[in-house]
């Protein structure tokens, strides 16, 4: 019989259970336990699964008494960091949702507890994974358009709502727009143009006061060859966009992900416009594809396909632009 990869899931909230369906429906992985400290959370996401394996309240008692090959860690993000160093320190394979820690210095921990431990860290940038960014992505990346040395986006939302979890409101717990959504186009800019070597930003909350944080934010992005990236953020938008465009020498991408279209312009061609139902459909969804190739991980195939030291550099331009709004100043990357 082909070997399994035992999984343990931490946090079985919304992306949690989302993460956990997709590991019910691969033949490669056993659910060998679910842990949240919320029973009905628990409750919830049993049903998902034919057969859910242990049921704790305590990740801790799950790692002590479970023998598991890998851990899915989606909890809120200020718990991150200390749950999957834990789960690295009993020596298991850990995947840890975005972004991967609230601050460079809570990822260096985890990226030195996989070091320590001989175990795996992948981070949860499914943005790379799902159907049109990752057309993006893979048109961009054929070269068929040139260089890209430009990327512009725009994601901006009202206020959380019924979303509104209590931790989500709170920069201690969320860690703010940048690291709880935008870590996702900080990720996505990164796979085109490279490394950032500075950030300037500006933001401030100027109508949410349901958060303790920035509500708008404008941030530019320099990248090493020369590159540049623009990145609009707010929780202030009673219309609510979502768009990304990226320039290229011989022509431009852009998507528009609440029309549900992307264009490509060739230089001297036509217009390719396709609907984002119709973008490679026979592609496995973006959360597939991370489980799958974290189990592959954890049954030693190939390393995690998208290891801490990626999680660490999103933080870390997110980190800078934070700075840069406190100090109204340029802040050149890596930080010290």
């Amino acid at each position: 019989m082909d070997a399994k990869a035992r999984l343990g899931f931490v946090g079985l909230g919304t992306m949690g259970c989302d993460l956990l369906r997709e590991a019910c429906r691969n033949p490669r992985i056993e659910v060998a336990a679910l842990c949240d400290i919320e029973p009905a959370a628990l409750d919830k996401a049993a049903e998902i699964c034919a057969a859910p394996g242990a049921k704790c309240g305590d990740h801790r008692a799950m790692l002590a008494e479970e023998k598991l090959d890998g851990v899915v860690v989606a909890v809120p993000q200020y718990l991150h960091a200390a749950i999957s160093i834990d789960a690295l320190d009993a020596g298991v394979n850990t995947f840890c949702e975005k972004p991967m820690g609230l601050s460079i210095a809570e990822c260096r921990a985890m990226i030195a507890a996989a070091k320590r431990s001989g175990k795996a860290l992948m981070v949860g940038q499914v943005l790379r994974y799902i159907g049109v960014y990752r057309h993006v992505l893979e048109t961009v990346r054929s070269g068929e358009l040139g260089r890209p040395f430009g990327v512009r986006i725009i994601r901006t939302m009202g206020r959380w709502g019924s979303w509104g979890r209590p931790w989500r409101v709170k920069r201690e717990m969320c860690g703010g727009l940048l690291m709880e959504i935008n870590a996702h186009e900080i990720d996505f800019m990164r796979c085109i143009l490279g490394e950032a070597v500075s950030v300037s930003a500006m933001g401030n909350r100027f109508s949410n006061t349901e958060n303790d944080y920035e509500d708008l934010i404008f941030a530019q992005i320099s990248f090493a060859g020369g590159g540049m990236g623009s990145l609009a953020s707010a929780a202030c938008d009673h219309l609510g966009r979502y768009t990304g465009e990226v320039f290229c020498e011989r022509g431009t991408v852009y998507y528009d992900s609440v029309a549900k279209m992307v264009h490509i312009q060739r230089g001297g061609g036509e217009k390719e416009v396709v609907a984002y139902e119709d973008v490679h459909p026979e592609w496995e969804s973006g959360v597939c594809r991370e489980v799958r190739e974290f189990a592959e991980t954890c049954l030693g195939e190939h390393p995690a396909t998208i290891p801490g030291e990626e999680g660490l550099r999103n933080v870390e331009i997110a980190e800078a632009c934070h700075k840069s709004m406190q100090e109204g100043r340029p802040i050149s990357l890596p930080l010290v």
